[in-house]
């Protein structure tokens, strides 16, 4: 599992997001947005483990504010370990999500009846529009979990009357999902970009979306300027730097600037002595450069690395 994590760390996340929810708790933002792949594989516990981790946010009048990725809900991956052995565990349902998630769902001013969608009023002057994009099974999985999704007919009802809402409150609007809205990437977009991509650019193109966040990708980029509507992807936080967005917003301005997680100032003195927080970063990276090169082997340079020791390190650094 840990092989094939693509460049996750997935053993020490717990310890990473709490000192993560004391820097949010000391940053006192408005709200903490995540935009899917809350979870390991959909495990029902790592959900009930992660709103543990984010109870504080309440405890500080910080709305944290969340949505399903494609890893999420029902998926044959979820599992638990013990020594050399595996076993399914419970899976996570729609209702289980809204109901561990309550505290998002809380405040939505709408909620979409046939999905996870939901939209909240942050302030008189903005809306944040919240959609679930995935498409999963409907009920318990067998299978790996679909990397594709859309915005279906239902959600997208709802979403028009969300935006004449808006338009009508004269507020602007903030989108987010989990998929992405435009090809990032020339060579991996396909099951990345949302299924039905130009339907919902030229519907949000047509009222005031300042701009739309999503994941999946797990590679940071943004596009604007010459798109009808900037969609800003979110890198992933268990890879790397430990990438987070800040977006700042007043009556009339919006801005976004991305960060990487200063974690040693949000450690303990006893949680800098476990390993291998004494130099997280180096950790990250080490862990990536190990899958990476697994990768290279198997797909790409086919056992030939050892003949091909610069092309192999071009392929790293650039990946």
């Amino acid at each position: 599992m840990r092989q094939t994590s693509a460049g996750k760390d997935i053993a020490y996340q717990d310890l990473a997001l709490r000192a993560f929810v004391r820097k949010v708790v000391r940053a006192k933002p408005a709200a903490l947005i995540i935009t899917g792949d809350l979870t390991f594989n959909r495990a029902r516990r790592s959900a009930e483990r992660l709103g543990e981790i984010f109870a504080p946010l309440k405890d500080a009048g910080i709305a944290l504010l969340v949505i399903p990725g494609n890893h999420d809900i029902y998926d044959g991956w979820a599992r638990s370990f013990s020594g050399s052995e595996e076993r399914r565990v419970a899976q996570i349902s729609p209702a289980d999500w809204k109901e561990i998630f309550s505290a998002s769902y809380d405040l939505a001013a709408s909620q979409e009846p046939g999905s996870l969608s939901y939209s909240v009023n942050l302030n008189p002057h903005w809306r944040l529009l919240l959609l679930d994009s995935n498409l999963y099974s409907s009920q318990f999985s067998y299978t790996h979990p679909m990397t594709s999704g859309a915005i279906d007919d239902g959600e997208r009802r709802w979403l028009s009357q969300e935006l004449v809402e808006a338009k009508r409150l004269r507020q602007d609007v903030l989108f987010f999902m989990h998929h992405n809205l435009y090809s990032h990437n020339s060579v991996v977009h396909d099951g990345f970009k949302l299924n039905n991509a130009g339907e919902i650019v030229q519907l949000l193109s047509q009222y005031p979306v300042r701009c739309v966040f999503s994941g999946h990708i797990h590679a940071q980029h943004i596009m604007s300027g010459w798109v009808p509507v900037p969609e800003v992807v979110s890198s992933c936080f268990a890879e790397s730097d430990q990438g987070y967005g800040i977006v700042e917003l007043t009556a009339n301005s919006f801005s976004y600037r991305r960060h990487a997680f200063d974690i040693d100032n949000f450690l303990t003195a006893e949680e800098k002595k476990l390993p291998p927080f004494a130099d997280f970063h180096a950790y990250l990276k080490e862990v990536f450069d190990r899958s990476n090169n697994l990768l290279l082997r198997q797909h790409l340079l086919k056992g030939a690395a050892k003949d091909l020791p610069e092309a192999a390190e071009m392929l790293k650094k650039m990946h």
